[in-house]
Formats: structure tokens, C-alpha cells, sequence
């Protein structure tokens, strides 16, 4: 593709990621993807009625028709919000909490700063152990990076949405976190071999 036409993909959910034999993750499945030319405005008016998921789709996009890319930052939001989690955008927990499901419940929970009662009580855990047991485990910082970013992706407006650009920085700046942490305990575990050999 020419470096100046874009894509939106309009449909990002879990099932739309993949790994390459390397392991590195892919979208994929463009179906309902957009391109646009390139000396058009980076949106594009696209009434669709129907929507494989409802839980992942912009809700800016669905009332107005304007699918942006800040329409796929939102449904990526919607992902990282699902895992950290570990549960669907529209399981039961939240559906009782908001017909809105899940993004609206960590929205409120991010605003009144108990967002991690709603995080994967298995990484809760992890994390909080974690100056107990120097490998496994959640960091706080990449933690809280990886929250911060995921509630920026699911702002209500599409002008509050980072661009996924700044996404993928802070999800690169919670892996230093999460990285730095493992190194900073492998080396303390491997001084105190030394030390005790």
C-alpha cells in the first residue's frame, strides 16, 4: 500500500487477533475495512446498521456514521480493558452494574479510583505479591501505564482519544516498567548467588 492511504478496520475485537509463526500478534479479518484515498480527511462517513459486536464499536461512529481511526483506538481500548479484566465487554458483572457493559463501569471505576476492583482478581493478586516474589506478576507502573491508556482509549469523544501512535508509546513504556522490574530481580537474585557461592 502507498504510505499515505490509510485503513480504518472498523471491527477490532478479540477474536480479530492472531500470532505469526514468530509469535507476534496480527490483526486480521479486514472485511469491513475502510480505505481511504489519500487526500481525503482521516474519516469517512459509513452508516452500517449492523455490527458483529456492539460492545467493541465507537459509539460516536454508530450514532453519527463517522468511523475515524479514533474509532478503532476505542474498540483496541475495549480489548485491553477485556483483558485486564479477563472477562467480555458485555459479561453479566457489568451488565448489571450498566446496560453500557463493561468500558462504562471501568470508566466510572477509573474516575473514582477504585478501577482496580474490577481488574482480574488473579493479576490483583500477582501484583500485589509482587515484593514478595521478584519474578511473575504485574509491575504497579506498567499496571497503572496500561490502565491510564486503556481509559484514554474509550473516552466518549473521539477528539479525547489518544492516537494509536501514543498507544502504542505507553504500552512500550509499561513493558520498560514490566522488563526493568524482572532485570532489577534477576540481578539481585544473581548478586545474592555470588555473594552466598
Amino acid at each position: 500500500m502507498d504510505d499515505k492511504k490509510m485503513m480504518i478496520h472498523s471491527d477490532i475485537d478479540p477474536f480479530r487477533f492472531g500470532l505469526y509463526e514468530n509469535w507476534r500478534a496480527k490483526i486480521e479479518d479486514f472485511e469491513l475495512a475502510v480505505f481511504l484515498p489519500p487526500n481525503q480527511k482521516d474519516e469517512a462517513l459509513c452508516k452500517r446498521t449492523y455490527f458483529k459486536s456492539t460492545w467493541h464499536v465507537d459509539p460516536e461512529y454508530a450514532k453519527t456514521g463517522k468511523l475515524k481511526r479514533e474509532s478503532d483506538v476505542y474498540s483496541f481500548g475495549v480489548v485491553m480493558f477485556e483483558i485486564l479484566c479477563r472477562r467480555k465487554a458485555q459479561d453479566q458483572i457489568y451488565l448489571k452494574q450498566s446496560e453500557k457493559g463493561l468500558v462504562h463501569v471501568a470508566r466510572q471505576n477509573f474516575s473514582n479510583g477504585t478501577i482496580e476492583d474490577i481488574i482480574d482478581p488473579i493479576l490483583k493478586e500477582e501484583t500485589s505479591k509482587r515484593s514478595h516474589r521478584p519474578i511473575g506478576g504485574a509491575n504497579k507502573d506498567s499496571l497503572y501505564t496500561f490502565l491510564k491508556v486503556a481509559n484514554q482509549c474509550v473516552a466518549e469523544s473521539q477528539d479525547q482519544r489518544p492516537t494509536l501512535k501514543v498507544v502504542l508509546n505507553e504500552l512500550e513504556q509499561a513493558l520498560v516498567f514490566q522488563v526493568s522490574q524482572v532485570c532489577l530481580c534477576l540481578c539481585v537474585i544473581r548478586g545474592a548467588y555470588y555473594l552466598n557461592a
